[in-house]
């Protein structure tokens, strides 16, 4: 990954054996940097992002106007089966489907992401709309994503909390959380 700054304009390039990806804030740069490598190198334009690492790329215009959340979810949600069900069930498995991808490199949202995993085989009109939830905190916060950075040491620490006593309606269980460190960069949650 090579990342150019200058100023408020930034180009992030990054190359996975034949696949190139560019993104910039500005689209002048963008095109100067195609048109530099297309001198130099062999290159075939595929267009927008859809695929890349085995993860599908998404846009979505639908939920610009929302307001944005500070929570990925509700404080002290009850989310529950049995509730009735949606009319597109394939759309949320898909939604859902995604955020788990996006939740590998996000641990904020792995939680909410796990809660409405539960309800994939038969979702309701509140599953749908803690998905919205998680949705319109992502527009808020994106740039929370897990950072690595170099340290002069190589110690383990691991943190380890019942957040959620028999909190599921569903079947009563507890949800724990645990978190390790692995030179003072989070490694697993």
């Amino acid at each position: 990954m090579f990342v150019k700054r200058r100023g408020e304009k930034f180009t992030i390039l990054i190359v996975y054996v034949d696949d190139i990806v560019i993104t910039s804030n500005d689209t002048y740069e963008i095109a100067d940097v195609k048109q530099r490598l297309a001198s130099e190198f062999e290159m075939k334009e595929l267009g927008k992002l859809q695929y890349f690492l085995g993860i599908e790329v998404s846009r979505y215009s639908g939920l610009l106007g929302y307001r944005p959340a500070d929570s990925p979810i509700e404080a002290n949600h009850k989310l529950c089966g049995d509730v009735g069900g949606i009319d597109d069930r394939l759309q949320y498995q898909r939604l859902v489907g995604r955020l788990i991808y996006l939740s590998h490199t996000r641990p904020d949202i792995e939680y909410t992401v796990g809660v409405v995993s539960r309800y994939m085989h038969d979702p309701s009109q509140p599953h749908l709309d803690e998905l919205y939830i998680i949705l319109r905190y992502l527009k808020v916060a994106p740039e929370k994503e897990v950072m690595f950075t170099k340290n002069n040491h190589l110690g383990v620490e691991s943190y380890t909390d019942d957040v959620d006593w028999t909190g599921c309606l569903d079947d009563r269980r507890s949800t724990s959380g645990y978190c390790t460190f692995f030179a003072g960069n989070l490694d697993t949650w």
